[in-house]
């Protein structure tokens, strides 16, 4: 059995952007031309969508590398070793251990790798070092680039602040930011509201009473009108390297925060400004933005509940709410005028701890009963390709949606209402998938016969009587997150509310 690896560089994506080539149909047609020649049918195909510097940011790679290490193929197709990792040598690593453990050949047009040839493997080996060589050295001409536009007062991020659109420079490489007259002028009107000493919350109950709609969400917060107080793009400047990506290792697991710095670019802009700079200071110093939250000390957890429940209505994180007047703590929704009603924690918390009781019982009975389908596995495979081809079509859709609104040919609530269809969309084909193939039913009876030791221990040891953190800890241990709606308020009605809980299958 034969598979084959498609994956785009960014060469290939500004080579499209000036010819209008598709990188990989022309990618495809090659490796077909070469597995013709060599009189062999290429039967599973990996294409990356996403193009990241490493395994873990790549998740086609990842399903590859899994099913090589299980020995289900002779060879793959690749158009170059280098479109397999640009990762650091822990990921080179990986990628030629899996090869030569399972004696995959890697078939490029013009040379083949094979993993029983010492020979061979040091060459690939090779490659995949002067491949990450290449990738850092093409990462430091473009940090240069970039640096050398913006000291130019000229746009070089992907989205746009709000209240601006982009357009390509003309005679010259770059972009620069044009106003968007209707987010404009809701940009005035929250710099003149802040100046006036009105605190970002009551700005963003404000727009949302006057029907002002942000770009990516469908109501305003305090979160994002403080971003925009802060930001010195409206008073004709252009900020770079204000949030630098920082690695860090902890127990050999990498993590990237984007923490603010104080060492930032900060140059005139090309744009025209939509607020004087007096302006935008005088908000500033009116609504006291502070650069970060202060914390209390010697506080601990008081919220068993803590990053587990989401709101299933606008999808923020609940929080808890104490009464100072004694009343019983509560859980709501932190965003204002969000329909969805609160209720007491503790009532949340009991019907969590139930519904983990039947789970428990559920998972047993599945065990006790499961028997493997009649189905065969080609009928199954055909469904699930067929389902994934679907899939497949309206992510395609999606990303259409996003590039229409980008282009201004859908406004936000057309984008909403489209983007939510084909999401709900290919979620019901998500879970059809799941029903037709035989391979995940499999896969999930195995994981729930992991998952049941890991629920009863949580049942076992869970007490009220236990802190907060510890109760959270032991949650959270074996649920990935709780989605919780309430309609109805009022005395009478307390326990009416709707939890759906995912487990850590």
């Amino acid at each position: 059995m034969y598979g084959a690896y498609l994956r785009k560089s960014r060469a290939d994506l500004e080579l499209e952007k000036a010819t209008g080539e598709d990188t990989l149909k022309r990618h495809r047609d090659l490796i077909l031309r070469t597995a013709k020649l060599m009189n062999i049918t290429i039967e599973k195909w990996y294409q990356e969508i996403v193009s990241g510097e490493t395994i873990e940011a790549r998740p086609e790679i990842q399903k590859m590398l899994l099913e090589v290490e299980q020995g289900i193929f002779d060879g793959i197709f690749v158009v170059d070793v280098d479109r397999l990792a640009r990762g650091d040598t822990a990921d080179q690593s990986r990628i030629s251990k899996s090869f030569s453990f399972s004696t995959t050949k890697i078939i490029t047009p013009t040379k083949i790798y094979d993993p029983n040839n010492e020979a061979d493997e040091e060459y690939f080996e090779f490659g995949l070092f002067m491949s990450r060589r290449e990738y850092k050295t093409i990462n430091r001409r473009l940090s240069r680039g970039r640096l050398a536009s913006v000291n130019e007062g000229k746009f070089v991020g992907s989205i746009c602040p709000y209240g601006y659109t982009k357009e390509k420079l003309k005679g010259q490489k770059g972009y620069k930011l044009i106003l968007n007259p209707e987010e404009a002028k809701i940009v005035k009107l929250i710099f003149e509201l802040a100046s006036q000493g009105v605190g970002a919350s009551n700005i963003a109950n404000h727009l949302n009473k006057i029907g002002s709609i942000p770009r990516k969400s469908e109501v305003w917060v305090s979160a994002s009108i403080r971003n925009i107080i802060q930001n010195e793009v409206y008073y004709g400047m252009i900020k770079w390297n204000y949030r630098k990506t920082e690695k860090r290792m902890i127990n050999g697991i990498v993590y990237k925060s984007r923490p603010k710095h104080t060492d930032f670019t900060l140059v005139k802009g090309l744009h025209e400004e939509i607020v004087s700079e007096e302006l935008w200071k005088l908000a500033n110093e009116k609504s006291k933005v502070k650069e970060g939250k202060s914390v209390k000390k010697n506080l601990s957890l008081q919220n068993p509940l803590a990053g587990l429940i989401e709101c299933g209505i606008c999808h923020r994180t609940m929080i808890r709410r104490n009464y100072r007047s004694g009343h019983i703590d509560g859980l709501i929704c932190p965003l204002p005028h969000c329909q969805n009603i609160g209720s007491h924690l503790y009532l949340v918390e009991e019907r969590i701890l139930d519904t983990l009781k039947l789970y428990s019982k559920e998972y047993e009975k599945t065990l006790a009963t499961y028997q493997k389908e009649p189905l065969t596995q080609e009928f199954d495979t055909n469904n699930v390709e067929l389902i994934e081809k679907e899939i497949e079509k309206n992510k395609s859709q999606l990303n259409k949606a996003y590039d229409l609104l980008e282009q201004g040919l859908y406004d936000n609530q057309t984008f909403l209402e489209r983007s939510k269809l084909l999401k709900e969309k290919i979620n019901s084909l998500e879970i059809e998938k799941e029903k037709y193939s035989l391979k995940s039913k499999q896969n999930k009876i195995e994981k729930i016969k992991n998952i049941i030791p890991k629920l009863n221990n949580v049942l076992k040891n869970y007490s009220t009587n236990l802190p907060a953190v510890e109760r959270n800890n032991l949650l959270k241990s074996i649920i990935k997150r709780v989605y919780y709606i309430k309609k109805v308020k009022g005395k009478g009605h307390e326990d009416e509310f709707e939890l759906r809980i995912e487990i850590k299958l």
